[in-house]
């Protein structure tokens, strides 16, 4: 053993040895069982190819250093493997003890002196000293090679497709891409056919992206390997990217094979917006396993990746390219008919009431995913059980006779709860007793649903995702001329679409709604959604303007791709002026930009079924022509202000929660060029009045007051206006 580090060897010179000992030992590690050792300068290359802090050290030192470290490991090795063939197995383990005692001792008094300990092998009583380095530190285990190591790997859980509905197209497409190519790949080499080499399930969370991968691969039966996203990223240099390796190795060793993926977008982020280095081996890492999966490869054997994620634009883009994620599917928030297949599969093992309208309940579910309702179940199922209990505490206390207290008797609320358990206790002994009347089996009824209905927030919802607004026509007055032109544009296409395909016409692509402000346009837009039961998605137009390059292009991508995973949806933009601006020499670039991508956007509808575009204006005259011409915003609907009739049906559609006179509502004829919203600020004057009179009724001279009060938003010199508008832009009204 040498002796370098006695004597006058620094502390630095020390640390130095030590660090390239260990690096020798991965080096070790890293190369084939019963390979020979390296040489002095291959050790020397290897560290400065490597991102050690070491090739910053001098020369002469670092080779000093590696000569040292393959002697000390080379003498270890010799000592561990000498044989002599007459040896007994005790007389060899006698030997060997008796051999590196002495250098086993000084090395652990470089630092500190080791615990030495007799031993007995059945003969002469030996020590063992605990192992150390040479730097006086705890000796470490030698790792295994890499190629023999053992990938841990999660438990697929016990998920069949029969337990998932409502997804009937998603499962068609996983059976096209997934399940025939992993169950007959020779079918797909004797027609010289490539086979996906990955599927992408990406859609909004909760819609059962992970379930159903999860599914598809119990249902398949062939070794699936599942990733999940954070596990793969390691805080050491270089584990993550091995871990990428090893893992699609033995995916290939075991094909026919799946791997999943879930979470991708974690190990699989934009390397060009990537905060660190890391990340960018890990996507390179990844790109070049997905490269190796090729069937011709693998003697014909496929791999198949399938990746599940709810941010699939914040995926590389070299991953979304054909040979690596040849196919995506969208899930997206499930429709009404969808919701209910869903429910059924859902409530498949539980026992339910005679009285559960399946359609009613995905009536009153819109904007619901996958994980919605099976919350909605659950907390049905405890409501239910929660009432059972306290119908059967009820039952024991009227059977109570030993425990029977002076009515006057006040109990504290913990005297009260110890009655209460002593009670059920008593219950639950008694089983001779029947159920609680109303119990006798425990089959969910459907108030339980429509009790906890309520409680139960649509994940869309909280996702910035759409949802069915709740204003309805009745909350509407007058405006009936275009409301059946908004019924006939929206209404009818999504509720009767069988109409359009028998006379070969599409639904206009978009609608304008212009006119002066207050007149009702955005509470159009929303009872159109309503009416229709399609999911709306409500968007200002200042608020997707951002200061920064790109980012308002992406808020209107965001905004269209949000629509495609809720189809039937309504995207309403208000304010549609400040977002499209007539594109001239005035105009700045950034925002030319965003009108060039809301009419590309415009451009796709034709071809994406089941989104409506509603804008709401009243500046039409600013908006950027290209915006008007067909298969854009074709359909323009003039919304004025109300004549003296309709004045009085706003009004009285104003009133309903309101306690007021009787008959009042025909002073709006009074208010000549009020739009809705002037008579909403009229009603409320009226009540703030009445409540200065201290009055909870609105009375005559109430509102008789607030008319004189209350000025008209729109005033004749805007009316002309608008009519020069009609006129130049030929809109014509509705």
């Amino acid at each position: 053993m040498p002796s370098r580090q006695g004597g006058g060897r620094s502390s630095l010179s020390r640390a130095l040895d030590n660090d390239v000992l260990q690096i020798v030992r991965k080096l070790l590690d890293e190369q084939p069982s019963g390979a020979r050792y390296p040489s002095s300068r291959t050790v020397y290359e290897w560290i400065q190819r490597s991102n050690s802090s070491l090739k910053r050290k001098p020369k002469n030192l670092i080779e000093n250093s590696i000569e040292w470290a393959l002697e000390v490991l080379r003498e270890d090795t010799s000592d561990e493997d000498q044989v002599l063939p007459s040896e007994s197995t005790d007389e060899r383990q006698a030997r060997a003890d008796a051999a590196n005692l002495m250098n086993k001792s000084i090395v652990g008094s470089w630092a500190s002196p080791g615990t030495a300990t007799p031993v007995t092998n059945g003969k002469a009583p030996t020590m063992q000293v605990a192992q150390r380095q040479a730097n006086g530190e705890p000796a470490k285990k030698r790792r295994k090679p890499a190629a023999t190591e053992e990938v841990d790997k999660p438990a697929m859980p016990n998920v069949r497709l029969v337990d998932i509905g409502g997804v009937a197209p998603i499962k068609n497409m996983l059976k096209k891409y997934v399940i025939r190519p992993l169950l007959f790949p020779e079918e797909f080499s004797a027609r010289k056919i490539p086979i996906p080499r990955g599927v992408l399930i990406h859609g909004p969370p909760g819609c059962g992206k992970t379930l159903i991968s999860r599914a598809v691969a119990t249902e398949l039966g062939v070794p699936c390997i599942e990733i999940l996203g954070p596990s793969i990223v390691s805080g050491m240099s270089g584990e993550s990217e091995k871990q990428v390796r090893e893992l699609f190795a033995e995916a290939r060793r075991k094909a026919p094979c799946l791997i999943f993926i879930d979470e991708i977008d974690v190990i699989a982020p934009k390397r060009d917006t990537s905060q660190s280095q890391m990340e960018k081996r890990i996507v390179a890492q990844f790109l070049v396993s997905m490269d190796s999966l090729a069937m011709e490869d693998n003697d014909g054997r496929p791999v198949i990746v399938l990746a599940a994620t709810n941010r699939p634009d914040s995926l590389d883009p070299a991953l979304r390219r054909g040979g690596r994620f040849d196919k995506e599917i969208n899930m997206g928030v499930p429709n009404e008919s969808m919701r209910k297949q869903i429910l059924h599969a859902l409530t498949r093992g539980n026992k339910l009431a005679p009285d559960v309208d399946f359609d009613a309940l995905a009536k009153m579910t819109p904007g619901f995913v996958g994980a919605d309702l099976r919350d909605l179940v659950g907390q049905a199922g405890s409501w239910s059980m929660d009432q059972y209990w306290t119908a059967l505490e009820a039952q024991a206390a009227s059977l109570d006779t030993d425990m029977d207290l002076d009515n006057d008797t006040i109990l504290s609320p913990e005297a009260q709860m110890n009655h209460s358990i002593q009670r059920l206790i008593a219950r639950s002994k008694d089983k001779s007793l029947a159920r609680p009347p109303g119990f006798e089996d425990t089959a969910i009824p459907m108030r339980a649903f429509v009790s906890v209905l309520p409680n139960v927030q649509p994940s869309s919802k909280r996702e910035g995702f759409a949802t069915i607004p709740d204003t309805t026509w009745s909350d509407i007055g007058a405006l009936q001329s275009v409301r059946e032109e908004l019924h006939a544009a929206i209404v009818d296409p999504i509720k009767r679409p069988e109409r359009y395909a028998r006379v070969g016409i599409s639904a206009p692509a978009g609608i304008l709604l212009w006119g002066p402000p207050g007149c009702g346009k955005t509470l159009l837009a929303k009872a159109v959604a309503n009416e229709s039961k399609a999911n709306f998605i409500s968007v200002k137009g200042p608020e997707l303007l951002n200061k920064y390059v790109g980012e308002s292009e992406r808020a209107v991508r965001t905004v269209f791709s949000r629509a495609r995973s809720s189809i039937p949806c309504v995207v309403f933009f208000d304010e549609l002026d400040a977002l499209v601006p007539k594109r001239d020499d005035v105009l700045s670039e950034a925002s030319a930009r965003v009108v060039n991508t809301l009419l590309t956007e415009l451009d796709g509808i034709g071809q994406r079924d089941g989104i409506y575009i509603i804008a709401a204006t009243n500046r039409p005259d600013i908006i950027d022509p290209a915006m008007l011409r067909p298969g854009r915003l074709d359909t323009p609907l003039f919304v004025g202000l109300p004549g003296a009739d309709e004045r009085v049906e706003i009004l009285t559609a104003l009133i309903r929660k309101t306690p007021i006179e009787v008959g009042l509502a025909r002073m709006a004829k009074e208010c000549e060029h009020f739009s809705g919203a002037d008579l909403s600020n009229l009603l409320r004057k009226a009540g703030q009045n009445a409540l200065k009179r201290d009055s909870e009724v609105v009375a005559e001279e109430d509102f008789a007051l607030a008319v004189k009060t209350v000025r008209p938003s729109v005033g004749p010199n805007d009316l002309l206006r608008y009519e020069r508008i009609k006129e130049r832009l030929s809109l014509g009204s509705s």
